[in-house]
């Protein structure tokens, strides 16, 4: 059993973002769901693919992402890998492909531009570090240990390439030629690319934000026009479809002339879930206990297997609803002055509690893979409409489904809380 104090304390690393694979508790908070980045960062580091991830928003896919380099970077030995995180600014205010090539390809150089600053950010996450306990930042150091040599060789050589670019350009600095509106910003993306890889680097990018294009045409039309650019490197690309709308074919189709696409499934499994809660739960204790040893028990006491059953039965496969209830259900353990986060401390509402019948079930895998009309549903399933049209008004009632125009030209599509019942059905 577990003290208010230590409750509060498992509770501090709950929500905190993993974005970079820098963050000095990447090594210890990041799990690794199902061996996903690992097995593609072998297909992307040492065979030189190319992979699109898409999910749901908030699944982890970026978190994925920084996971395969983190992998690459551990793994690697005698390739010189730099790992340069493309979060495409402007894609969503793009109104058309030039617009959409200039935002990509800018923020390409932006990204590369950065890895010149990590000789500079060494100190700060050396120091950050060391303000953990003893058992945590000896387990963070020796993970640094191993990426830090090669990242500051990279960084130095880096630098010099983007100061290279910056002379060649004729620009005071970098900022400026990646601001600059009369530069084309594709040759001199190209240019620094090809730069890196004379001094002996391996750039691998894990591209982001770019499916915010409000446009699915031009999000296509880019992929169709830039293939060759993807061509021949190294590159992980997110992207995310709601519940119930899946990745436009015409999106995906592009995408597969240059990459692998897949889905990146979540968190799905107990175990998955236990390593990830009790992980950072063991981080925050770590504040507070004498030694590694009660700070495991006590991450082991704060989260039972029950609760983390309850936590990932009403927001699984959604790795930001796991956290977010997580820390929510150790709020409620705080005021009843628990012991334990228990499974009544696990907020959900009173629909999240049914079970979904057969015919639920059948109605919502159909509609996992897209927004669907009654008819359509009807033909799938070789059921009547009517019985179809019932079902579908109750599972709006628990708000598993959304409904989208009305009459015949109404379409049905899956919320994050139908993706929940399909969980708690299969697990039934």
């Amino acid at each position: 059993m577990v003290n208010a104090k230590e409750l509060a304390a498992a509770q501090q690393f709950l929500t905190r973002e993993l974005t970079a694979y820098e963050d000095e508790l990447f090594s210890l908070l990041y799990h690794d769901v199902g061996g996903f980045a690992s097995s593609r960062s072998n297909v992307i580091v040492n065979q030189g693919r190319r992979i699109s991830i898409y999910g749901v928003r908030g699944v982890g896919k970026s978190t994925a992402m920084q996971g395969i380099l983190w992998n690459g970077l551990t793994t690697a030995k005698d390739m010189r890998l730099l790992p340069v995180t493309v979060a495409v600014g402007g894609a969503k205010a793009a109104s058309n492909l030039r617009d959409l090539e200039e935002a990509f390809y800018r923020s390409v150089i932006a990204g590369i531009a950065q890895t010149s600053y990590f000789r500079r950010r060494e100190p700060r996450l050396k120091e950050s570090a060391a303000g953990y306990a003893p058992w945590i930042a000896g387990k963070i150091t020796e993970a640094f240990a191993v990426i830090i040599p090669p990242l500051a060789l990279a960084s130095d050589l880096v630098e010099k390439s983007v100061k290279w670019l910056v002379t060649k350009m004729r620009k005071p600095d970098i900022e400026t030629v990646i601001a600059s509106k009369e530069l084309d910003v594709k040759q001199a993306a190209d240019l620094l690319i090809d730069r890196l890889s004379d001094v002996g680097l391996v750039p691998v990018f894990a591209i982001d934000e770019l499916d915010k294009v409000s446009n699915d045409t031009l999000l296509s039309d880019f992929f169709d026009g830039n293939q060759s650019w993807f061509q021949g490197k190294r590159v992980t690309v997110a992207l995310t479809y709601t519940f119930g709308d899946s990745v436009k074919e015409a999106v995906a189709s592009s995408v597969r002339r240059l990459a692998t696409v897949e889905m990146y499934p979540g968190i799905r499994s107990e175990a998955d879930a236990e390593n990830i809660l009790r992980a950072r739960a063991y981080v925050g204790l770590s504040q507070v206990e004498k030694d590694e040893s009660m700070a495991r028990e006590a991450a082991l006491a704060t989260f039972p297997s029950e609760t983390i059953k309850a936590i990932l039965n009403v927001s699984a496969p959604n790795a930001y609803l796991i956290l977010e209830r997580a820390h929510e259900a150790v709020t409620n353990a705080l005021q009843s002055k628990a012991s334990q986060v228990l499974p009544e401390h696990v907020f959900k509402e009173e629909a999240e509690v049914r079970v979904p019948t057969g015919l639920e079930y059948a109605i919502l895998k159909e509609l996992r893979k897209g927004r669907l009309s009654p008819a359509d549903l009807s033909e799938r399933l070789d059921k009547k409409t009517p019985s179809i049209v019932r079902s579908l008004a109750k599972m709006m009632m628990n708000n598993w489904v959304v409904r989208v125009g009305t009459g015949k030209r109404a379409y049905y599509s899956l919320t994050a809380r139908g993706e929940a019942s399909i969980r708690r059905h299969e697990r039934s």
